[in-house]
């Protein structure tokens, strides 16, 4: 999955540890990625989380739209799109391609109400490796309307197929955060919208964007501005990959995200992996093979833990600490 290829691509090139030059440098005008002050991300394990789709129909978009002779992406069943999201299982996705949509179906409808109605998931391994979408509602399945989506994102230079975005740029895109953690949208920001009863909302549509800045294939922002992401990353897991799109409680305001650090040493590693979490005391700490099979499990103590990784076979795993994630390389 290409997935798993960039992050291999950013951990050989030691794109990994400088993501901020990478970044486009300005003002940040959004709330910014898990863990910093006034994140919005919703956890997929978050009490806020009331229900999940009952049905999901993809239309699949393109390898890349730039050449269609390679044909529509086939990674992963239409179902998939259900939900729950994990924040462990990056695999459990259905992915869109280039243009691709999925349209999913909520039974009892979703009702507008104080703060964040729903939420969606895509399967980022990072904080800036992000595959964005449209988000678009409707009452009745045929007339829908399309968020306010804003992306401020420089549109000079293409970002390309292991490049970074910066999500303090992006706003009312889905797959703003990393896996796990979803993009909330909230119904009043469609007050003024005709068609459409906001407390019946029956039918959720997810819209690939794609992210090229060549008029030829761009897709626009609410401002007229192309967006900008990584582009072409040619595959049969072409484009944003769907995870799921939870339901949030009524009257229930989302709080910031409790800022973590969490460092790994060494990373990649060979025998002993020494975890430090700043801002965590005691969690759990779990080792998750690429399966989602969890293969070592132990509990932080005083902000600090140790897991043994010498039998463990070469390769990338996901290490859990709590509900903070973060990938770690096994080298031989």
């Amino acid at each position: 999955m290409k997935k798993l290829f960039t992050l291999l691509m950013l951990l050989a090139t030691g794109a990994a540890t400088s993501m901020a030059t990478a970044m486009n440098d300005s003002t940040q005008v959004f709330c910014g990625a898990v863990g910093t002050a006034g994140c919005k991300a919703v956890s997929c394990e978050d009490a806020l989380v009331v229900g999940w789709a009952g049905q999901c129909r993809v239309e699949r978009g393109w390898w890349t739209v730039a050449d269609t002779t390679r044909g529509r992406v086939t990674y992963g069943v239409d179902s998939l799109g259900n939900g729950p999201a994990s924040l462990t299982d990056n695999l459990n996705v259905v992915s869109l391609g280039d243009g691709g949509r999925a349209t999913l179906v909520f039974n009892p409808p979703i009702a507008n109400h104080e703060g964040a109605d729903f939420a969606v998931y895509e399967n980022s391994f990072d904080d800036a490796f992000l595959e964005l979408a449209f988000v678009e509602v409707s009452s009745d399945g045929e007339h829908f309307v399309r968020f306010p989506a804003y992306s401020n994102t420089q549109t000079t230079t293409q970002i390309g197929s292991i490049g970074k975005v910066d999500p303090t740029r992006i706003h009312n895109l889905a797959g703003k955060y990393r896996m796990g953690w979803g993009t909330p949208f909230d119904l009043s920001d469609l007050a003024d919208s005709t068609g459409i009863d906001l407390n019946h909302i029956t039918h959720i549509r997810i819209v690939d964007a794609v992210g090229s800045i060549n008029p030829l294939y761009a897709t626009y922002d609410c401002q007229g501005h192309m967006v900008n992401d990584p582009w072409p990353t040619v595959s049969y897991s072409s484009g944003f990959d769907l995870a799921g799109v939870a339901v949030l409680a009524p009257n229930a305001a989302i709080g910031e995200v409790k800022e973590v650090d969490i460092r790994v040493a060494p990373n990649p590693a060979s025998n002993r992996i020494t975890v430090r979490a700043e801002g965590l005391e005691d969690a759990d700490v779990q080792l998750f093979d690429l399966a989602a099979r969890r293969i070592r499990h132990t509990t932080l103590r005083h902000g600090a833990a140790q897991l043994e990784v010498s039998t463990l076979p070469a390769g990338i795993y996901i290490l859990r600490v709590g509900r903070h994630t973060q990938p770690v390389c096994i080298a031989r």
